[in-house]
């Protein structure tokens, strides 16, 4: 029987995190990952996820965000030759730590609370698998990158272009929508309390 990770100890009153309303959700990230190397977590950044001991991917967010949220990136090539189940965006969403970062308008004190989100059922994967294959099949079907293209599979996700510096790029963002990401959340909570999927 494998464990279930329930939870991560972090301490997170004493990660200095910025002012959410001043950065992105990355620089947040980085300053999350940090912090966690100091408390003893084995936080590998090279890995597909962030601790690759217990399969655990580390996403902060902005508390009152109704942006969509980003699993990973991959090359055109890449999603045209990758089905869902290969993919380092299957890997990222099977359990997710999720901090959200909060700042008090009266006082202006940053505050942040974590909790384990298991996003592991196929209850779950189906819906993502499917928006994936979805925005996969658009992708092969225009045979090409579309510079600042977005193509919609669905609430559970996105393939959103990602350009560099000149505009250009072949990378594509796999992202799901704030409600979507809210249904696999709440989805995930009755898979755990009836062991669905």
């Amino acid at each position: 029987m494998k464990a279930k990770i329930k939870n991560l100890k972090v301490d997170l009153s004493k990660v200095d995190f910025a002012d959410p309303t001043n950065v992105n959700d990355g620089q947040n990230g980085k300053i999350l990952e940090h912090a966690m190397r100091k408390q003893g977590f084995p936080v590998d950044s090279q890995s597909t996820v962030d601790l690759p001991n217990i399969g655990v991917e580390c996403k902060t967010r902005k508390s009152t965000s109704k942006s969509c949220h980003t699993v990973g990136t991959m090359t055109y090539d890449d999603i045209i030759n990758t089905p869902w189940d290969d993919t380092p965006f299957k890997q990222k969403m099977q359990k997710q730590y999720r901090v959200e970062i909060s700042k008090n308008d009266i006082d202006d004190t940053v505050s942040a609370k974590g909790k384990i989100v298991d996003f592991n059922s196929e209850f779950i994967q189906k819906d993502l698998r499917e928006a994936y294959e979805s925005c996969r099949s658009q992708l092969k079907s225009q045979g090409k990158v579309i510079p600042k293209q977005t193509l919609y599979g669905g609430k559970f996700g996105l393939l959103e272009h990602k350009p560099n510096r000149s505009g250009a790029g072949k990378s594509y963002a796999f992202r799901v929508t704030h409600s979507g990401m809210k249904a696999l959340t709440n989805k995930s909570i009755l898979t755990g309390l009836f062991d669905i999927g």
